[in-house]
């Protein structure tokens, strides 16, 4: 019998959402996606199957309350005037999830923070961020994204700090500020790579 808590076996067994999320027919087919790519992910790292239905339980929901009212949003995040409208879906569902019993901790960071990413990510955080932006519906995924999809997960330290970079590029470009989270997920992704780089003279 499965340990795990009814709301992520549905999700992850059954790719069925919650009762509460607010989610339309394109943004579940968008979290199934990712959920599916993280799954493949799994099965490929040899992952066992609880960690297997986890990972896809945590892509199925982390959109769950992307088309919640900012309204609605606030009041279940703490310090919500620090997150940025369009990000307070994240928090904000990992919260109701912790509401309704879900006391996984990993996977409720890596939800509350699959945006931004952050520095304390393990693999199902890290996982969800770049599952979230290469998954192949995404409009405009392109070759570059397909190439990075086919990298996976072999090549995982490369292809997060990649996939960091063109989300971190894009907020450069259209001149939003880098939040706290994202800079130390930089720093921490980034971290060793520098460390064993060798001195150019």
């Amino acid at each position: 019998m499965d340990k795990l808590h009814p709301i992520i076996h549905a999700a992850g067994i059954e790719e069925r959402p919650p009762d509460w999320a607010v989610m339309s027919p394109a943004r579940i087919s968008h979290a199934r996606r990712v959920g599916r790519l993280m799954r493949d992910w799994a099965d490929a790292l040899g992952h066992d199957r609880e960690t297997r239905i986890r990972w896809r339980a945590t892509g199925l929901l982390h959109d769950a309350y992307k088309e919640e009212a900012v309204e609605a949003l606030s009041p279940l995040v703490d310090a919500a005037e620090e997150w940025p409208d369009p990000l307070l879906h994240g928090p904000a569902c990992a919260n109701r999830l912790r509401a309704s019993g879900v006391d996984d901790e990993p996977l409720l960071r890596a939800i509350a923070f699959h945006t931004t990413g952050h520095r304390d990510l393990d693999a199902l955080g890290q996982a969800l961020y770049m599952a979230d932006f290469l998954e192949p519906g995404r409009i405009g995924s392109g070759q570059e994204r397909a190439s990075l999809r086919r990298r996976m997960p072999h090549d995982w330290p490369a292809v997060l700090a990649d996939v960091a970079t063109v989300k971190i590029g894009i907020l450069i470009d259209c001149l939003i500020p880098v939040s706290r989270a994202t800079a130390g997920f930089w720093e921490a992704i980034t971290g060793p790579v520098v460390a064993n780089r060798e001195t150019v003279d």
